[in-house]
């Protein structure tokens, strides 16, 4: 898809959409000088040159409970971004990601005739009897293969183009754990605990993986655990097992060839939701893309500090399957053209 006009309007509502948004407007930039780029997103957005009407932290939430209790602030966060889009008058639309927050800009988009693609758009394999007719003849560029035929049945025009990554070598597999327990505060505030418990289970120690470089509060968080962060790049080459919230993270994880688990367990009005909401079946990554169950899962009470301990080291004693998987994998990920 090209984008008429000069003037994209970008909208990345976490820290993975904007690192999504990011690779797609540094490739945008390379064969368009000319293009100029605004809208919601964060640090990497902003250092290519985008002008940010809105910080994704603003929206960053996670379940149901999270945008709930903002609600009010969160309407009027959206009418402020209208707005300020609707003065800078773009020619085109990239959402990435972020369904709760893009689906709204979506209509706003439409009525105003503008091109728009949406890119990681929602994942409706992950959800019972979920309605998205929304998505009708729009143009959709989905992380996974294994997407398509949800996408496709409510009408999208599905242009997959394989998985955005960058080379993963097989990790050295130190006496080290990678604890990943995502990039949201709710998120990393009720599992990192659990999960260095785990690791002190399995008498291993632990750092915790981060995509990039965390703010404050999350260091100060994880010296009062008695740990340190590292970038997840250069960690999970050299880590001998990995506990993770499912996510993106995971299929990182495998792809370095790291025995890995994964366990989540939300509050209790979002564990209510999710059990009536969420479809069944393999909710990581690793085993949707395979098709197979290669790591363990727990949610709610089952993950608990030693139901992931013990998997993890069953996990490890199984290291070499985790290694094997690395190729079809990459296999099942497709070419790495996803920006092009």
């Amino acid at each position: 898809m090209s984008f008429p006009g000069r003037r994209l309007l970008v909208s990345a509502g976490e820290v993975s959409g904007d690192r999504l948004a990011t690779e797609f407007v540094k490739s945008a930039l390379s064969v368009r000088k000319d293009l100029e780029t605004a809208g919601c997103g964060g640090d990497r957005l902003a250092e290519v040159g985008t002008r940010l009407f809105l910080r994704q932290e603003r929206i960053d939430f996670v379940g149901w409970s999270g945008p709930l209790a903002h609600l009010p602030r969160l309407w009027l966060d959206q009418q402020r971004f209208f707005a300020a889009a609707a003065r800078w008058k773009p020619d085109s639309v990239l959402l990435v990601d972020s369904p709760g927050w893009n689906r709204p800009l979506l209509q706003w988009t439409r009525k105003r005739g503008l091109p728009v693609r949406w890119i990681a758009p929602p994942q409706l394999w992950a959800w019972k009897e979920r309605k998205a007719d929304y998505l009708r003849e729009l143009p959709v560029q989905p992380l996974f293969a294994f997407e398509r035929p949800w996408l496709e049945h409510w009408g999208a025009r599905v242009d997959w183009r394989g998985y955005p990554r960058t080379p993963a070598p097989l990790s050295s597999h130190e006496g080290t754990l990678a604890l990943m327990p995502g990039t949201r505060k709710a998120l990393w505030r009720r599992h990192l605990p659990r999960f260095a418990k785990a690791a002190e289970l399995l008498g291993l120690p632990a750092r915790v993986a981060v995509p990039a470089v965390p703010s404050l509060e999350f260091d100060g968080f994880c010296q009062n655990l008695g740990l340190e962060w590292e970038l997840s790049p250069s960690l999970l080459r050299r880590v001998q097992g990995c506990l993770a919230v499912p996510g993106t993270g995971c299929l990182e994880a495998v792809r370095h060839g790291v025995p890995l688990v994964a366990g989540a367990a939300p509050g209790r009005l979002d564990g209510m939701l999710a059990s009536r909401l969420l479809s069944e079946g393999s909710r990581l990554l690793p085993n949707r893309v395979l098709g197979r169950t290669l790591a363990e899962e727990f949610y709610g009470e089952a993950a608990n500090p030693m139901s992931l301990a013990s998997s993890l080291e069953t996990a490890i004693v199984r290291a070499q399957d985790f290694r094997e998987a690395r190729e079809e994998l990459e296999e099942r990920l497709g070419p790495s053209t996803f920006s092009a």
